[in-house]
C-alpha cells in the first residue's frame, strides 16, 4: 500500500511538473499620459503551446475603452485599427510602438511613471490572462526625436 502511495504521489507531481503556461507575458509597459487621453500598453508575448493562439481583445478599468490595435501604412498615410493578433506555436511576438499594441482609449486616471496597471488579455485558447504593467517612458530614442520634431512642425 505504500509502495501505491508514493508511486501515485510521484505520478501527481510529474503531471504538475510537466504543465505549461499557455502565454507568457514578459517586458508589459504602458507610456505615460494625463487622463482624457490615449495611450498603449505593450509588451512581448510567447506562445508554450502546440497550437496557434490569438490575442482577440484587452480589458482595463484605467480607460474606457481597450482595444488590440495595429499600426499601418497605406501610401502616404499611417493610421491605426483594431485587429486580432495570433502567436504560432513556440513564437514570441512583439508589441511595440508602431507596431501591434494595446490601445486605451480616454483614460480615466493619469498613467504617471512608475504607476503600475492591471490589465486582461483575452486570447482564444489560453483565456483570459491578468497581468501588471508599468508605466514607463520607453519609447526608443530616435522615434522620441521623430516625434518631437512634428509636433514643433
Amino acid at each position: 500500500m505504500k509502495y501505491i502511495s508514493v508511486l501515485f504521489l510521484f505520478f501527481v507531481l510529474t503531471l504538475s511538473a510537466q504543465e505549461k503556461i499557455a502565454v507568457e507575458i514578459k517586458e508589459a509597459w504602458i507610456r505615460p499620459a494625463a487622463a482624457g487621453m490615449n495611450t498603449a500598453l505593450f509588451f512581448k508575448v510567447t506562445n508554450h503551446t502546440e497550437s496557434i493562439d490569438t490575442l482577440f481583445d484587452a480589458s482595463s478599468d484605467a480607460a474606457d475603452l481597450v482595444e488590440v490595435h495595429e499600426t499601418y501604412v497605406d501610401g502616404d498615410k499611417m493610421g491605426m485599427r483594431r485587429t486580432k493578433a495570433e502567436v504560432k506555436p513556440g513564437e514570441t511576438v512583439e508589441f511595440k510602438p508602431r507596431s501591434l499594441h494595446v490601445m486605451f482609449i480616454k483614460l480615466l486616471k493619469d498613467m504617471k511613471i512608475g504607476d503600475t496597471q492591471e490589465v486582461t488579455l483575452h486570447f482564444k485558447n489560453a483565456g483570459d490572462v491578468k497581468i501588471t504593467a508599468e508605466v514607463k517612458d520607453n519609447m526608443p530614442a530616435p522615434m522620441r526625436k521623430e516625434m518631437n520634431k512634428k509636433k514643433m512642425n
